[in-house]
């Protein structure tokens, strides 16, 4: 009797076990968080979480600093739609952010803050870059997939810390 019960919990702690109880309860609920700025409130949104969406192992995706990039082979995020890629610099593609380095009005930096930090977000829960296009300035125009799937720039879009490109001004200020 003792080996059954033994057996049993050795079956329910391994991580195989738990993908398969999984399915046998409802799958956890998530909310994102809220982003408060230029004096709007984004709506957060509910993501179901199950065995075949969990994130892959998390990437540090740190802020980028003034160095020398390129040189440095870095990986960092300058905004909500620009970041380097082991020293390879990219821009996503058919979205714009609010701009970080030369805003137009307070407003609109602090839109920028927030786009560039929810992208910070997204992707540390794993992401892959794909595009070879080049845009006028240098840049890879990619797209950013999410470990679960979605399009981060359709993310940032929906959620109102983006809009899709080529657009019509700046509404942030």
């Amino acid at each position: 009797m003792p080996l059954i019960l033994l057996a049993g919990i050795l079956a329910l702690a391994s991580p195989f076990a738990a993908d398969r109880l999984a399915g046998l309860v409802d799958p956890v609920r998530q909310e994102m968080p809220r982003i408060i700025a230029g004096g709007r409130v984004v709506t957060p949104r509910v993501v179901t979480v199950t065995p075949s969406n969990r994130p892959l192992p998390s990437r540090t995706m740190p802020n980028c600093g003034l160095d020398a990039r390129a040189v440095r082979g870095v990986t960092c995020l300058v905004d909500g739609d620009t970041g380097w890629e082991n020293g390879e610099k990219w821009r996503v593609a058919g979205i714009d952010t609010p701009e970080l380095s030369k805003p137009e009005c307070a407003s609109e930096r602090r839109w920028a803050v927030a786009a560039r930090d929810r992208m910070r977000t997204l992707m540390s829960g794993g992401y892959s870059l794909s595009g070879r296009d080049i845009d006028r300035y240098g840049r890879r125009l990619v797209t950013v997939t999410l470990s679960d799937g979605r399009d981060a720039g359709e993310v940032l879009v929906a959620e109102g810390l983006s809009q899709r490109w080529p657009n019509r001004g700046n509404p942030w200020c």
